[in-house]
């Protein structure tokens, strides 16, 4: 049977009997994980000097939870620089927020390419990699250049701005039609799903065929987009 692989920026490690909780992430995947079994990888939450970057790992009720470190420059260009200065204040709507001299983006995907990296050393071929949120966008499109055609999806945690709010996003370009190399994308409403429609037609991004289907979760209708033949989620699956 396949393992779900569940890759989220921050990781609930348990800590004895007891957990440190990650809000609703946690709440939501943790018993299915506890209950079929599984791997959760992601960020330490630790920020150290690059000769000081350890993985971590700790298993507990069934499930393996792999934690790697942070350079420190990589936190700073990352987690604290594109992706939560100039990324998420877009997605929300705020780009009064947004910190428009924090422009390059390598920080961000040099700190996915190190999660990449540790990833792959974890997973096996029939594994079904289930990515979170906007901090980890280019993860499928860093795995696929290493050669892996595991069955990966994505849900967006935060809105889908309407195209031409996202085309603020510095190197929009480079970064949003990533999300074309994963199986299926997750979005919390139609309107964001419809947003990303309107995106990839503006910027002329029509090489894969894509399938919408909406999947019920706790009498939720979520949207979400099968990007090739084969999809990680489907109506009978999650």
């Amino acid at each position: 049977m396949a393992r779900i692989v569940v890759v989220s920026n921050r990781v609930s490690v348990p800590s004895g009997d007891s957990a440190k909780r990650a809000g609703g992430l946690e709440v939501a995947l943790r018993p299915a994980l506890e209950r079929n079994g599984g791997v959760w990888f992601g960020w330490s939450g630790r920020a150290v000097p690059s000769a000081d970057v350890k993985v971590h790992t700790v298993y507990h009720k069934n499930v393996t939870y792999v934690v790697t470190d942070l350079s420190e420059e990589d936190y700073q260009e990352y987690y604290n620089g594109f992706a939560n200065r100039v990324l998420r204040p877009i997605l929300l709507f705020r780009l009064d927020l947004a910190e428009f001299a924090r422009r390059d983006l390598t920080g961000y995907m040099q700190a996915n390419e190190h999660l990449a990296t540790e990833l792959e050393k974890i997973i096996e071929p029939d594994d079904l990699i289930w990515v979170h949120d906007y901090h980890l966008i280019p993860i499928a499109d860093a795995l696929r250049r290493r050669g892996h055609a595991n069955r990966i999806g994505f849900f967006l945690h935060v809105p889908m701005p309407p195209p031409e709010m996202l085309a603020s996003l510095p190197n929009h370009e480079q970064l949003i039609p990533l999300l074309l190399q994963y199986d299926v994308v997750g979005f919390q409403t139609e309107g964001d799903s419809g947003n990303f429609v309107r995106y990839l037609i503006a910027e002329n991004e029509d090489s894969r065929a894509m399938s919408r289907f909406l999947l019920n979760i706790e009498k939720r209708s979520l949207p979400w987009f099968t990007l090739s033949g084969v999809g990680l989620a489907s109506k009978n699956a999650m």
